[in-house]
């Protein structure tokens, strides 16, 4: 059997005992064949990641009792994604593969070509936790409601800490040579498959807080652009 990391909202601490149920019980019992004395992992934000041991299993929940706390460092997550969403199969592999990498948060933005308006958040953010359990990370990025491009673009004009770093396949700027400041709340956004309209990036563009980089001259599919822009962008933090 391999690690079982799973998140836990509650308050996390040695020598405590924890009830496990429904979906939780459901993957421990049942896909991961857990038994008396399997070791789960069980982790939060506030309180850090604890070893656990299954103490006992009942019809309808397990007991898990905090063995120890693990040293565990959580590597800083930079970058906000700000993406028009596209449609369900391609959002759910930019969600998953955002996570994986190392995402601060999620941002919708509904522009003038952006296909899928209608977002389920609960599902989504069904699999960032997952995605999160996946690929050892301690932090849950969160996800916005969808916000309307106009909207976006008036919150962070106003915010001048705040710097948005846009794809832009006519940008003869090089990632490489972009300047990050990291006080700053920094973003990449993304834009839908039809790219944004000439009046969105004519909007980008003159924008002081707003920086245009190039990906090279393939045009690339959304979920593409935002999973190879936050493979760059966090090579520039290492």
């Amino acid at each position: 059997m391999g690690k079982i990391r799973l998140f836990c909202s509650e308050s996390l601490e040695e020598n405590k005992f924890l009830s496990i149920y429904e979906e939780n019980f459901h993957y421990l019992v049942n896909v991961m064949r857990c038994d008396i004395g399997s070791e789960v992992l069980l982790f939060n934000e506030t309180n850090g990641e604890f070893k656990t041991q299954v103490k006992e299993i009942n019809k309808k929940n397990l007991v898990l009792e905090i063995i120890r706390k693990i040293k565990y460092q959580n590597t800083a997550n930079n970058f906000n994604i700000v993406f028009c969403p596209p449609k369900s199969h391609k959002l759910d592999i930019l969600i998953q593969k955002c996570t994986e990498l190392g995402v601060n948060s999620f941002i919708p933005v509904i522009s003038d070509h952006t296909e899928n308006r209608k977002l389920n958040i609960s599902r989504l953010n069904k699999i960032i936790k997952e995605s999160v359990e996946q690929s050892n990370q301690i932090k849950i990025p969160n996800i916005y409601q969808p916000i309307s491009f106009d909207s976006f673009i008036k919150q962070n004009t106003q915010d001048q800490k705040s710097h948005i770093f846009f794809a832009d396949i006519q940008s003869e700027i090089n990632f490489f040579n972009l300047k990050i400041d990291y006080q700053n709340s920094n973003s990449i956004f993304i834009g839908p498959e039809g790219d944004f309209s000439v009046k969105e990036l004519e909007t980008l563009r003159s924008c002081k807080n707003f920086f245009s980089f190039s990906l090279g001259n393939r045009i690339l599919r959304s979920e593409t652009a935002a999973i190879a822009s936050l493979v760059l962008f966090n090579n520039l933090t290492s």
